[in-house]
C-alpha cells in the first residue's frame, strides 16, 4: 500500500501541475488578447481623404504644402495644400484642399479656390498632343472636388457626391462641368482633341465627351445595361481607372 500511495500522489501532483500551468497560459492569452484589443481600440487611427467639417473644437488642423509639380510645356508649377486632423484618436491626413498656382517666369501665383472648405480626389490632366513637335503641353485639367457633406457624416469624403470641374493650364477659368455624381469610374484623353468621362449620377452611369483643349461638353449618353440590378461600386479612392 505504502508504494501505492506514493504512486498516486506523484500522479496527483503531476495531474496538479499540468493544471495549474494550463491554467496559467490561459490567465495569459487572456490577457494578451484583452490588452491588443484594448491597444487596438486606442491607438491612433490614420486615414486619408477625410476631411472632418463637424465639431471643430475638438479638431486639431494642420496645413503644408506639398512639393510643386510642373505643368508640362507651360511656365506654371502646381502646389497642392494638404489639410491634416486629429480628432477623437484619428488622424487624417494627404487630405488636398486648394491648389498654388506659380508663374515660373513672373514670380506671380494664385489659388485655385478660396479657402480650405473643400477636399480634391483626383486630377487628371489634359495635352495638346496635336503639337507638330509632339511635345507635351498641358491645355488644363479636370478635377474631381467634394463640395460639402452630402450625405451628412459631418465628414468631406468620396462617400459624399463629387464634381467634375475644369481649370486652364495657369490655374483660371474654373468651371464645374457635371455636378451631383455618386461614382467617378473613368477619365482618359482618347483622342488629341477629345477626354472621355464615364460616370455614375442618380444611379444611371453615363458616358460624356468634351473637348479639347477647350474642355467644353461635346455629347452626353446613358451607358447600356451590363444585365444586373446596379452599377458596380468604385474600386479605390473615388474609383477613376488609370
Amino acid at each position: 500500500m505504502g508504494r501505492s500511495d506514493r504512486f498516486f500522489r506523484r500522479v496527483w501532483r503531476f495531474n496538479a501541475l499540468a493544471i495549474a500551468t494550463v491554467a496559467v497560459l490561459l490567465v495569459l492569452s487572456g490577457l494578451i488578447v484583452v490588452g491588443t484589443i484594448a491597444y487596438d481600440h486606442m491607438r491612433p487611427r490614420r486615414v486619408t481623404n477625410v476631411v472632418n467639417v463637424g465639431e471643430q473644437d475638438a479638431v486639431s488642423n494642420e496645413f503644408s504644402l506639398g512639393t510643386p509639380g510642373a505643368i508640362a510645356g507651360t511656365p506654371f508649377v502646381e502646389v497642392s495644400l494638404y489639410r491634416k486632423q486629429s480628432y477623437g484618436g484619428k488622424w487624417s491626413d494627404n487630405n488636398v484642399v486648394n491648389l498654388l498656382f506659380v508663374n515660373s517666369f513672373t514670380n506671380e501665383s494664385r489659388w485655385l479656390f478660396e479657402g480650405a472648405g473643400q477636399l480634391i480626389l483626383g486630377s487628371h490632366w489634359m495635352f495638346n498632343r496635336a503639337d507638330e513637335a509632339r511635345t507635351a503641353v498641358a491645355v488644363g485639367a479636370f478635377y474631381v472636388v467634394v463640395d460639402g457633406d452630402t450625405n451628412g457624416d459631418k465628414r468631406l469624403s468620396g462617400n459624399d457626391l463629387v464634381s467634375l470641374a475644369a481649370v486652364a493650364a495657369d490655374g483660371t477659368n474654373y468651371r464645374k462641368l457635371i455636378e451631383g455624381i455618386e461614382e467617378i469610374y473613368f477619365v482618359k484623353q482618347v483622342a488629341d482633341d477629345k477626354a472621355l468621362v464615364l460616370y455614375l449620377k442618380d444611379k444611371q452611369a453615363m458616358s460624356a465627351l468634351f473637348s479639347l483643349p477647350s474642355m467644353v461638353p461635346l455629347t452626353q449618353a446613358k451607358l447600356p445595361s451590363w444585365g444586373q440590378a446596379s452599377w458596380p461600386a468604385r474600386g479605390g479612392s473615388h474609383g477613376y481607372l488609370p
